[in-house]
Parts: structure tokens; C-alpha cells; sequence
């Protein structure tokens, strides 16, 4: 596509979108984007990604930005974000960050706060908060009545990595309003949520004045010894139940909204929702570490 937008990555190591956004956009031309500029704290990885793609490698995160429309920040460890992110925002620019949006809810508020301060613009979202299967749920929502229950099940052994993915699905289907965690069960591998040893449940509670009243509902990840991937959705209704609501897996919705951003700096969803999926995402980790329940932090 001769009208690219040019993005500058930071994170492109193994595992991380960066790399696999980068390649997947230098293969398929139709989305309009284009990884042209890319940093990495490993060197060599950067060199190789710029090798393949036809990019050059800076060697600082805050040169990513030069000559480019925008700036995905893919590090795997959000803790860093809000420090990554700073200098760009402080230059007025657009930038993207990985899900979750920051290292936590008060990170995120900094995020936000300097793109105010500075007129830039920030945007973050899971690939499951866009998606075709959005509106075919919502429908199916409207014909069972009242929601008093749900069950959501997505794959993989690593928690952290797609809980955001989970709040996702719930977000783009069930709408915002979470009030709590009610229970988290994530049982890792010598205290690293990156690895599950068994399968990981989760139960929330939305608000009472929220789009589907006080309903709760389980998430679970599958853990390890399954190769089955996707994200499938039951709901149980006061007058019916729904078959098992599958959710459409890709990027074709994502990078189409990341376009969109990054060509007028309006992000396609609102500020509120990205700080509720961030409180939903660090209240799991901290229910599950503490064994009590976490309500989450107020985001509007």
C-alpha cells in the first residue's frame, strides 16, 4: 500500500507483538502499515527483525519516533511502559502500548495524564476487544433474558500474558462495569504467572448499575497440555441459555483501528474502558496472590 503509515516499534524480541506485528504487516501490504523503524534492548534481534522487513534498527527507544506516523510500544514487561512511553508523549506524539496499557492503574493515570499535558494520544487494546463475533453475542444477549451467569474459556499456559485477552472478550460482548474479583486461582510455576502448572480460574462480579446488572461469571485458561486454541463464551439468562459463542481470532480489526489512530489520534475506545481493563487485569494477580477478593480500582 504506497500510503503506509510508518511506525517505529520498541520490543521486537522473541514472543512479543512487535515482532510479530512487523512481520505480519511487511507481508500483508492491505493494512496499511509498516514497521519501519525498530529498537530492541537486545541488539541482535532488532538487527535480525530489520534484516527481514527492510527496517532500520536505531539503537535508542526514543529514536523510534523519527520520520514515523506513530509508536507501538511491544516490551513484555509493562512495568516499563509508563517510562518508555514518557519521551514520546512528551513530543506530542501517538503511541500505542501492549495490553495491558501500563505496570499498573496508577501508571496508566501517568500515561494519560502526560498525553493531556502535551496534546499527544494513547491508545491500547487486545486484539479481542475488536471483533466480528461482538455483535452476534450482544444479540444473542438480548434474547435470554436478564444475564446471571456466565463462563468464558480461552487457551494457554501463561496468565498474565492473556488475562487481557479474557477482560477482552468481556468487554467487547458484556460492555464495561466491572466492580470486582471475587476469587483468582493461578497456579504457576514457582511464582511466575508467565507459566501455569493447571488450569486458571478466575471469578468476577459486575456492577450492580452496569450494562448486564450484578451478573458474575468464571474465566479460565486451560493451562498447559492443550493444543486447542480460542476463546469461547456461555451465558445463562432468567429465560434462556446460549450455545457456546465463539470469538474470531486475528488482526485484520486491531490493525484497522490502530490505522485510524495513528492517521487522526482518536483512540476507537474510550479512556475509561482501557483504565477498567488495566484494574481488571492487576485485581486478578492481586486476588490471586492474596486469596481475598479485590474490588476494582474506580476508572471514570
Amino acid at each position: 500500500m504506497s500510503n503506509a503509515l510508518r511506525i517505529g516499534i520498541i520490543g521486537c524480541a522473541d514472543y512479543t507483538h512487535g515482532r510479530m506485528w512487523a512481520r505480519q504487516w511487511h507481508q500483508e501490504a492491505q493494512h496499511g502499515l509498516v514497521a519501519a523503524r525498530v529498537w530492541d534492548a537486545d541488539a541482535s534481534v532488532a538487527v535480525a527483525l530489520a534484516n527481514e522487513i527492510g527496517a532500520e534498527v536505531v539503537s535508542t527507544p526514543q529514536a523510534v519516533a523519527e520520520g514515523c506516523d506513530g509508536v507501538v510500544i511491544a516490551t513484555l514487561q509493562p512495568a516499563d511502559y509508563l517510562a518508555l512511553a514518557a519521551p514520546h508523549l512528551a513530543a506530542g506524539r501517538r503511541v500505542f502500548l501492549n495490553r495491558p496499557l501500563a505496570g499498573s492503574v496508577a501508571d496508566a493515570r501517568s500515561v494519560f495524564a502526560l498525553a493531556d499535558a502535551h496534546s499527544a494520544a494513547v491508545y491500547s487494546a487486545s486484539a479481542l476487544l475488536h471483533t466480528r463475533a461482538a455483535s452476534r453475542i450482544r444479540a444473542t444477549l438480548a434474547e435470554i433474558g436478564a444475564l446471571r451467569y456466565f463462563s468464558l474459556v480461552g487457551p494457554t499456559d501463561t496468565a498474565d500474558w492473556y488475562l487481557p485477552h479474557l477482560y477482552a472478550c468481556l468487554a467487547s460482548t458484556l460492555g464495561p462495569g466491572l466492580a470486582r474479583v471475587v476469587q483468582a486461582d493461578l497456579p504457576s510455576l514457582s511464582g511466575d504467572p508467565h507459566r501455569l502448572r493447571g488450569p486458571a480460574t478466575v471469578m468476577v462480579e459486575y456492577a450492580a448499575d452496569s450494562p448486564v446488572g450484578a451478573a458474575r461469571g468464571t474465566l479460565t485458561l486451560l493451562g498447559p497440555g492443550s493444543d486447542w486454541y480460542g476463546f469461547t463464551l456461555k451465558l445463562y439468562g432468567s429465560s434462556g441459555v446460549s450455545a457456546e459463542l465463539d470469538f474470531d481470532v486475528g488482526y485484520e480489526l486491531l490493525f484497522a483501528a490502530m490505522r485510524r489512530f495513528f492517521l487522526d489520534g482518536t483512540a476507537p475506545t474510550p479512556r475509561a474502558l482501557m483504565l477498567e481493563q488495566v484494574a481488571a487485569h492487576y485485581a486478578t494477580l492481586q486476588a490471586a496472590a492474596s486469596g481475598q477478593a479485590v474490588a476494582l480500582e474506580a476508572v471514570r
